[in-house]
């Protein structure tokens, strides 16, 4: 067997390793990339914003009074980072130029432009968030809007 295919392999069960593989399997734009991918048509290009819909990794927290969302973006500035929201619709860019000396060896590491939508579990606007950058984490917590469920009459 050819190794470069077993790395190929290896390379594609990685990805699908930390997520829904069900989701990403049926997910129409995940399989356009991957088929692309697969007949060596890369989409990327250094000048693009990367629109890799794990990148940056976050998580999202629900407490009875707020909603807390944590991303990892190391080596990143606050001001290369831009937030945008509408709705429960929250948009992510960024770009990082690091320049590092030398002929890389190993790049595992993201660098450049960056663009990730992040559906939120409650809709809000962008006056109730507060962001917060600290050691390559940027923070974003907003107030829950209480509804109460109110019955509705059937004629």
């Amino acid at each position: 067997m050819d190794m470069n295919k077993i790395l190929q392999w290896m390379d594609l069960a990685k990805k699908y390793q930390t997520t829904d593989f069900w989701k990403d399997i049926f997910d129409q734009s995940s399989f356009e990339d991957l088929m692309k991918a697969q007949a060596g048509e890369g989409t990327a290009s250094p000048f693009e914003p990367r629109r890799d819909k794990n990148f940056p990794p976050t998580d999202i927290y629900m407490t009875d009074s707020d909603v807390l969302l944590i991303a990892e973006l190391p080596g990143y500035q606050k001001h290369d980072i831009r937030l945008s929201v509408s709705g429960t619709n929250l948009l992510l860019k960024g770009n990082s130029n690091l320049v590092h000396p030398g002929q890389p060896l190993q790049q595992e590491r993201f660098n450049g432009p960056f663009e990730r939508s992040i559906q939120l579990p409650e809709a809000t606007f962008p006056d109730q968030i507060r962001a917060t950058f600290r050691n390559g984490l940027l923070l974003i917590t907003y107030k829950r809007q209480f509804r109460n469920e109110e019955y509705v009459p059937i004629d």
